[in-house]
């Protein structure tokens, strides 16, 4: 069902948040002056794996076997585009129905790897890292409201599950 939907989907994105405040983590020590390049290239190994993970995560992340993470339900921007999304029919009736829609996290669509180039988020010097630190924020903002998003989501399909109860009862 529809609450069942959105429920997996926030597990998979807390999977993702807590991928991406790793990734901070690591880019605040490698900020630090204190590292050598060595130190630095450590971090960075550990960065490029966790990079991996999130698209892991994303490619990974399904529901009835339909990708949830990976743009299919995701609310396109721009002229004339046409905004994918999954449908619940909250109702007995026709057109009783409400949309939900789920953005894509992928390392590339959270900014952490370059759509051109393929290239990861490098944090091998501190100004790098530094740089990257905002990257993340954004990243976690992003991941953050979509949660928020699909909260609001499962609180409607509740209220509606509520309703459509008392009018059977009637």
């Amino acid at each position: 069902n529809g609450i069942s939907f959105i429920q997996v989907a926030e597990s998979y994105l807390q999977e993702t948040t807590d991928v991406m405040q790793r990734i901070r983590e690591l880019s605040v020590q490698s900020a630090n002056g204190i590292y050598s390049a060595e130190d630095r290239m450590y971090i960075q190994v550990e960065v490029s794996q966790l990079v991996a993970e999130i698209d892991r995560i994303a490619s990974h992340a399904q529901f009835n076997g339909m990708n949830m993470l990976t743009g299919r339900f995701a609310r396109e921007t721009g002229e004339n585009a046409v905004a994918a999304s999954m449908w619940f029919h909250i109702g007995a009736n026709m057109d009783q129905r409400t949309r939900a829609y789920i953005g894509t996290m992928t390392a590339a669509a959270l900014g952490v790897r370059d759509v051109g180039d393929e290239s990861i988020l490098n944090i091998d010097d501190p100004e790098k890292a530094n740089r990257a630190i905002g990257t993340l924020d954004e990243a976690i903002k992003k991941i953050n409201k979509q949660r928020a998003d699909l909260g609001a989501y499962q609180n409607r399909l509740e209220y509606t599950v509520i309703g459509v109860n008392v009018a059977a009862e009637n």
